[in-house]
């Protein structure tokens, strides 16, 4: 039901949780830019800090601070480029 996933030297960590009905993970990311593919529709909710993603097939970067939402579509690549320590909590669909 849980795990626990680090990504790109630790630098990027997620708790996951998947009951096999609604899965979604909470997050944090250090300073850094990272690249990361979704398998599934990925809905995000930065809960502190700042993130900036780049999604395949978009001209430009998005900026979202805390209380923002985004959504990576299924079998899409995509980039987080983040300045400042930053968390986040992802809906899987």
């Amino acid at each position: 039901m849980f795990q626990l996933k680090k990504y790109h030297g630790e630098r990027v960590q997620s708790l996951t949780y998947d009951d096999g009905e609604k899965p979604f993970s909470v997050g944090i990311i250090t300073p850094g830019e990272y690249e990361f593919g979704a398998i599934k529709k990925e809905i995000t909710t930065v809960t502190s800090g700042k993130i900036n993603v780049w999604v395949e097939g978009e001209e430009q970067w998005q900026a979202y601070s805390a209380f923002g939402e985004f959504t990576i579509p299924e079998h899409k690549n995509f980039k987080f480029k983040v300045s400042e320590t930053s968390s986040y909590i992802c809906f899987y669909e």
